[in-house]
């Protein structure tokens, strides 16, 4: 699968509820801080930035980001399923 890092492309047209844009940056903060990988103050400051082209300085972090997104959307589907 290619990682998408670009925030101009078709995957991150969608329109959510703040409550779920919440949900979703709480979702993908959660992830990130279970791999270990900087402190959570760092990740934060690197996100930050994103280049004039809509390219993110990380180039995981939009697929990532996405697959937050997902996540925290098909459960809300699932539950309205219900």
């Amino acid at each position: 699968m290619k990682r998408e890092s670009n925030l101009n492309a078709s995957g991150f047209e969608r329109t959510v509820s703040l409550r779920d844009a919440y949900r979703i940056m709480e979702h993908f903060v959660i992830d990130y801080h279970a791999r270990g990988d900087t402190p959570v103050s760092d990740f934060l400051f690197a996100y930050l930035a994103i280049s004039q082209d809509g390219l993110t300085t990380d180039p995981a972090a939009g697929e990532d980001f996405l697959r937050a997104a997902r996540a925290i959307l098909d459960a809300r589907e699932d539950e309205r399923a219900r």
